[in-house]
């Protein structure tokens, strides 16, 4: 049984490591944020409404109303435009490494601001973390005069700012002690409500793009990783418990390799380097808060 956990935890850092490259796959097909936020939610909303409303519509499958609204603020269609948005100015691989550097730093800080807990990432790791990320933006420094690299700061605080909706979104889960799935499910169908107001304003144009494009981008960003990987990572957790938490660390060697292999992205020094120390720092802070748990 353990051995069904660890496919899938290795299957959700695929999902999840792969994420940026295959936004930038929709950006090359000439989607923008506001199309891919909107594939991702209808069809994440459609396929979560029945649980959602089998949870119990009136009071937001248990979280109430206000509480999700917030929810949906932080993790809904804004958070995805916010981390989608960075790829316009900066690498996929950037997105791999910046985005969970940043994320447990953030929630390690919030959780004690808010929280009063000491969920403390050890010195080692925090070091590796904030080395990795060092290491990364000073190599496209190096190289700001290309023009692929030239804007990347812009995205480089996208990813940021993303790394920061999300951990307030998870230290409010667990302040408020909300039930994971339940919460899944509110983002998810509350990100219908975009739906709407994306077609007011964009018409039809989505459908004149190419129809492999927008399929593909619809299955990945919407059911991949929007639902299939959340019941995978629930998953691996019942096999294997809070150790699950640590395929994460994958994620940014995950998401490099492939920047390199499949979009072409160049292969040097500072972002091999960026990538084993922030997998390094991930798995270090991941490995002590399962052993907390």
């Amino acid at each position: 049984m353990e051995l069904m956990g660890l496919v899938y935890g290795l299957l959700v850092a695929l999902i999840w490591g792969a994420q940026p490259v295959v936004a930038s796959f929709g950006y090359r097909a000439s989607l923008d944020i506001f199309d891919l936020t909107v594939l991702r939610f209808a069809v994440s909303g459609l396929i979560m409404l029945p649980f959602f409303i089998k949870a119990g519509a009136k009071n937001a499958a248990g979280t109430g109303w206000p509480r999700a609204l917030v929810l949906l603020l932080l993790a809904g269609p804004l958070y995805n435009m916010v981390l989608v948005g960075g790829l316009h100015w900066a690498p996929a691989s950037h997105s791999s490494l910046i985005y969970p550097a940043f994320t447990p730093l953030f929630t390690s800080l919030l959780a004690k601001l808010m929280l009063d807990k000491r969920d403390g990432i050890p010195m080692l790791g925090l070091g590796l973390l904030l080395a990795g990320v060092v290491v990364v933006k000073a190599g496209s420094i190096l190289q700001a005069p290309s023009a692929a690299y030239a804007q990347a700061w812009r995205g480089d605080l996208l990813f940021m700012l993303a790394a920061l909706m999300w951990s307030f979104y998870t230290v409010l889960m667990r302040r408020w002690n909300t039930n994971p799935l339940a919460v899944v499910s509110v983002v998810q169908v509350g990100g219908l409500l975009y739906v709407p107001v994306y077609f007011y304003f964009a018409g039809t144009s989505l459908f004149q793009l190419d129809a492999g494009a927008i399929a593909v981008q619809a299955v990945y960003q919407g059911l991949l990783v929007s639902v299939v990987s959340v019941l995978l990572f629930n998953l691996a957790v019942k096999q294997l418990g809070a150790k699950a938490s640590m395929f994460t660390a994958l994620m940014p060697i995950v998401g490099v390799s492939l920047a390199v292999l499949v979009l072409g992205e160049a292969m040097t020094i500072s972002l091999l380097l960026g990538a084993m120390l922030i997998s390094g720092g991930l798995f270090i802070s991941l490995r002590q808060g399962a052993r907390q748990q």
